[in-house]
């Protein structure tokens, strides 16, 4: 590397779903991802204190998280000043075209399937990565 260049961040998905076997099978996707997953419960997302948040390059939040919805942690996501521009894909087992729009207008960048599918992910992954290098 040379002088005056900063090193990337490491690139991190973090995985926000209130089932712990779904969460156990998003951080089996690590290996085939190529990339550190991280898993929590909605309870342990932290958008001022936890570094695995705040060094995310990607999160994959659950529509329904249990004591709260999703689209409010989607909001609070966009409303942060550092996480903001973070790409978000929401996951759903049923993934209606009502939720699928709603989910976009509140600034997902994707919605996806659980679940949870590698070769899903990566696409989804990769295309969000090109429209934002294209832009």
């Amino acid at each position: 590397m040379s002088e005056g260049q900063e090193e990337a961040p490491p690139k991190s998905v973090v995985v926000v779903d209130p089932d712990p076997g779904c969460r156990n099978r998003a951080e089996d996707l690590e290996d085939d991802l190529e990339i550190p997953v991280i898993a929590m419960d909605s309870m342990d997302f932290e958008t001022e204190s936890s570094e695995e948040v705040l060094s995310a390059t990607a999160f994959i939040i659950s529509w329904d998280l249990g004591i709260r919805s999703g689209l409010d942690l989607l909001e609070e996501i966009r409303r942060h000043e550092v996480l903001s521009g973070i790409p978000v894909i929401i996951a759903t087992d049923t993934p209606l075209a009502s939720m699928v729009k709603c989910a976009m207008r509140h600034g997902a960048d994707s919605v996806c399937l659980k679940p949870y599918d590698v070769d899903e992910l990566r696409a989804k992954l990769t295309a969000i990565e090109t429209a934002k290098q294209a832009a």
